[in-house]
């Protein structure tokens, strides 16, 4: 999987996203870091949008655990990251997994 970012190094923060389109993580930034995820290390929540509710997060910019809120929510209901599917600027779709908590990314990521 892929994070894009303009930031010189990568590093964990609560909510980083990676999305297994190489592509669609160079839409987010110029540095784009290559990662191994062992799903399986983590407590996933699939967040099945509608199309509605797709046009509306589109519209707000506003995504499943944006929050700082949704996230503590998330994590107090068990998970360590949540899976949707997320739009860029651009308007292309992608899928999106966002991690929420340290230990979630410490047990699933191989940076590569």
């Amino acid at each position: 999987m892929y994070h894009g970012s303009n930031n010189e190094s990568f590093s964990f923060f609560p909510g980083i996203c990676f999305t297994s389109s190489e592509f669609a993580a160079a839409v987010y930034g110029d540095n784009v870091t290559s990662v191994r995820i062992d799903r399986d290390a983590l407590a996933v929540q699939t967040i099945d949008m509608t199309a509605a509710e797709l046009r509306d997060a589109i519209d707000a910019q506003e995504w499943p655990c944006d929050r700082q809120r949704d996230i503590d929510a998330a994590i107090a209901a068990g998970f360590n990251a949540v899976a949707y599917t997320d739009c860029d600027a651009a308007g292309q779709t992608h899928d999106c997994l966002r991690l929420l908590t340290s230990a979630g990314f410490d047990a699933a990521v191989s940076v590569t």
